[in-house]
């Protein structure tokens, strides 16, 4: 038998069909970072981890990042301040081995704590472990600016319940604790 279909009603089928798969993979990405956010010592090391899970080269949409954040923090104001500012204005996140690519769509100045951070257009870190802690190091494109001084980021700690927020500023390496939240 054949079908008497317009090309528009195959068209309307074809996006209904995709639409579904986007709608299943996106409920499948916050549930898995419900997972982590369960499992996890803390909300930041259970982003990181979903993060550095993903499949090598897979890349992720701004918009689907921020989905998943709040749906899976249940609210904007619970989602962890370096993490606000790490997925504000993101365009696209890409793993390859332990290095995570952030595209923005801009570069912005974003309010952290006491300070202004300030995104290049692009982002990379590494995750890593050093002695049994987490860590992001190897930062390229975030800079802390504070009192008028701007350091680039160096590297983030994670020691429950604060970060330790290591910046190089010439020859000094100064370091600030402050709360995950």
């Amino acid at each position: 038998m054949n079908c008497i279909c317009t090309e528009r009603q195959q068209n309307q089928g074809v996006q209904k069909i995709v639409h579904e798969k986007i709608v299943h993979i996106e409920h499948e990405l916050v549930d898995g970072a419900k997972r982590l956010l369960k499992t996890a010592s803390d909300p930041f090391s259970a982003v990181m981890h979903f993060l550095h899970e993903r499949p090598e080269g897979a890349s992720m949409s701004g918009y689907v990042i921020n989905k998943v954040l709040i749906e899976a923090f249940e609210h904007s104001d619970k989602i962890p301040g370096l993490i606000k500012v790490l997925s504000g204005h993101v365009a696209e996140v890409i793993r390859h081995s332990n290095i995570i690519h952030i595209v923005n769509e801009h570069p912005i100045d974003e309010k952290w704590n006491k300070w202004v951070i300030r995104k290049k257009d692009r982002v990379k870190f590494e995750i890593a472990r050093e002695k049994g802690k987490l860590v992001i190091k190897n930062i390229v494109g975030l800079h802390a600016i504070e009192n008028g001084m701007e350091a680039q980021l160096e590297k983030v700690v994670v020691n429950p319940p604060k970060l330790e927020v290591h910046l190089r500023f010439g020859i000094f390496n100064p370091q600030r604790v402050v709360d995950i939240i």
